[in-house]
């Protein structure tokens, strides 16, 4: 696997600051526009913000797949929840958490 990792250093990553990060979220939540992930932000077991995107480095990891809104299962919740989230994920998506 290092091998490869090597071999392909030089392809750029869609989601860099995310890879270390995956293995912490526990759940997802997904603002979808048009049928499609537009916006995403991933919960820790506690709530807590792990990681939110897209941003100018992460094109985000629900993003980079072709699936659409009938592909997912959950909750839903209010717009304004997810403002409010997404307005607390600031830091996150500026590299600054």
């Amino acid at each position: 696997m290092k091998l490869i990792e090597r071999l392909l250093f030089f392809l750029p990553r869609a989601n860099p600051d995310y890879e270390d990060q995956l293995h912490l979220v526990d759940r997802w939540l997904i603002e979808f526009i048009d049928d499609l992930p537009f916006r995403e932000i991933g919960l820790a077991s506690d709530g807590a913000i792990v990681i939110a995107g897209p941003t100018a480095r992460n094109y985000g990891f629900w993003l980079d797949t072709n699936m659409r809104y009938e592909d997912f299962d959950g909750e839903k919740i209010s717009e304004e929840s997810f403002e409010q989230y997404w307005s607390s994920s600031q830091p996150f998506r500026e590299g600054a958490a």
